[in-house]
């Protein structure tokens, strides 16, 4: 692909502003985790943005995507307001789930995010859900399973492709492949080849999971045929996770092989926009200035958010 005759200027602001405000809140939450200000376990995307960011510039509110227990990203990829996240973070009830979710339960009926599950492979089946709702009814949408490398050992991978494949079901399986199932790697708890697996099912594309532009135009790819009708895709990103399964500490897997300036796709979009004079330098630190100012605000509102009250809790 001639990536600077095709890519409108639009889109790559767009990506670059969304993989900014997923990279920068993530490190915010970082810096404050250690603090105890936040009343969830935290798990972190720093590093893998571009898997999130590149799909969601093809999804509209009305798409369906289901998350595992790696949210913060994908969600503000798809649209999650960061006021409601941080807030949700701090336990308040001002909260994307109103503080009853945390982390790992995140809700945005606005923006396509009907939920998250922290179980493992657990948002593979609800995918597939809402693309048959949304065939059955005759809607115009698409369902979204996002999950990790270690997801792909649960049976309910198999069942899902293949009852996707049989249905020809408007769904994407998106498996973003950090290498790691906590700190295990792929050789010590997977025998298959996920790929060669999906591959017996379905369409199968394939995308460097560092680089936004190639994210971008495979899954423009993938989700053009789905709106077409013409059946379930299962596209594979390749990535690095930079930091530890869990937590706000730096990945110390020596094995993991992070560089944090070729490995970077926030740098890699950045040196493209630049060489194709799509941007300019100084509209590169307004746009990191401007994103540092929105988690200001965000963290502000979360903070001065009350905490829920036991009354909530009662059923009437």
């Amino acid at each position: 692909m001639d990536r600077k005759a095709t890519l409108k200027r639009e889109d790559g602001l767009w990506m670059l502003r969304r993989m900014r405000l997923i990279r920068q809140t993530s490190e915010r939450i970082a810096r404050l985790y250690p603090t105890n200000v936040m009343e969830t376990p935290v798990h972190l995307c720093i590093g893998q943005e571009a898997v999130s960011v590149g799909l969601c510039r093809h999804l509209r509110d009305a798409d369906k995507m289901f998350l595992g227990h790696r949210t913060h990203g994908p969600a503000l990829a798809k649209g999650l307001p960061l006021p409601k996240l941080m807030a949700e973070l701090y336990g308040r009830t001002t909260g994307c789930s109103h503080a009853f979710g945390g982390s790992m339960h995140l809700i945005d009926l606005e923006h396509g995010l009907p939920g998250s599950s922290a179980i493992i492979g657990g948002s593979i089946a609800l995918g597939c859900g809402a693309a048959l709702a949304a065939q059955l009814g005759k809607n115009d949408y698409v369902g979204v399973s996002y999950f990790g490398d270690a997801a792909t050992n649960a049976g309910v991978f198999y069942e899902s492709m293949n009852f996707a494949a049989l249905r020809k079901l408007p769904v994407l399986f998106l498996c973003e492949d950090n290498g790691y199932s906590n700190v295990m790697p792929k050789s010590a708890h997977s025998a298959h080849d996920i790929v060669s697996v999906a591959r017996q099912f379905m369409t199968t594309l394939q995308a460097d999971g560092t680089d936004v532009l190639s994210v971008y135009e495979h899954t423009g790819e993938a989700v053009a045929q789905l709106r077409r009708g013409e059946g379930p895709v299962f596209l594979h990103c390749a990535t690095k996770r930079w930091m530890k399964h869990q937590g706000h500490e730096a990945c110390d897997i020596v094995d993991n092989g992070i560089d944090r300036e070729r490995d970077c796709p926030i740098r890699k979009l950045e040196a493209f926009l630049l060489k194709s004079r799509l941007i300019t330098p100084a509209e590169l630190a307004q746009i990191e200035q401007a994103v540092e100012a929105e988690i200001d605000a965000a963290i502000q509102f979360a903070e001065s958010s009350p905490f829920p009250d036991p009354s909530l809790l009662e059923v009437s």
